[in-house]
């Protein structure tokens, strides 16, 4: 049985899925299992992701959230981290001290500080700025965006899974849920890659209004992705 399972949501990510899934093959620590959890994708996503050993998991056109669980229930592993497609894992040790990191902090779940590999150098700068907030509220008000959690699976059934609603913050309402049955923090080990997509498709100004709205409005609830028209799901030719 592995001791990780990693649980990727899908819709139509042919271009970046296959650096996601390079970047875990060349770990040096493979007490993993791959999870590829789709939404339906009419590309090559799915056969991109047998192509690799992931196990797939095919279900309806609901949000990330509902990816995330349905590979969950699907994982054998102790523990889950759940990573976005344009995310790549930096050095060949990174799992393995990242799970020791995770066991030796006896953390309940944790995310991770991050770097555009991608992007312009106002991207990049905004990237870190976003390191300053993780950093700065984790003790507080945990901030662990859904590109990449580590959580602990009998926590993850514990609250129920992710909110399926496709709504923003569902990685938000997520760590609250869970905080008061284990600790949360950010591991040292990373940073991980992040790609800068959103900005380059939404408009950074536009992104980072979205952003701020529902950080202002979270005390009010979850807001629905139709009221920005935000899209799940990629299309655009892209690689990295």
């Amino acid at each position: 049985m592995p001791k990780l399972s990693i649980v990727i949501p899908t819709l139509n990510e042919e271009a970046y899925l296959p650096g996601l899934l390079e970047s875990i093959a060349a770990q040096d620590w493979k007490e993993y299992e791959i999870i590829v959890s789709d939404a339906g994708s009419s590309d090559r996503t799915v056969e991109i992701a047998r192509s690799y050993g992931a196990k797939v998991v095919v279900g309806p056109r609901r949000g990330p959230g509902y990816g995330r669980n349905r590979g969950a229930e699907a994982a054998q592993g102790e523990l889950l981290l759940f990573l976005d497609a344009d995310v790549r894992l930096p050095k060949k040790d990174f799992l393995h001290k990242a799970v020791q990191e995770f066991e030796k902090r006896r953390l309940g779940a944790g995310g991770f500080y991050i770097r555009a590999w991608d992007g312009n150098l106002g991207h990049r700068l905004l990237f870190l700025l976003g390191n300053v907030l993780f950093w700065a509220t984790q003790k507080v008000d945990p901030h662990v965006p859904g590109w990449a959690i580590f959580v602990r699976k009998e926590l993850h059934q514990k609250i129920g899974g992710f909110d399926e609603t496709p709504a923003f913050r569902e990685d938000h309402d997520y760590i609250n849920r869970i905080r008061p049955y284990g600790k949360i923090g950010f591991l040292r080990t990373g940073p991980i890659r992040v790609s800068t997509r959103r900005f380059a498709a939404e408009g950074t100004f536009r992104t980072l209004a979205i952003y701020l709205y529902t950080e202002l409005a979270r005390p009010f609830g979850r807001i629905p992705y139709e009221r920005f028209r935000y899209k799940f799901g990629w299309t655009e030719k892209k690689k990295g």
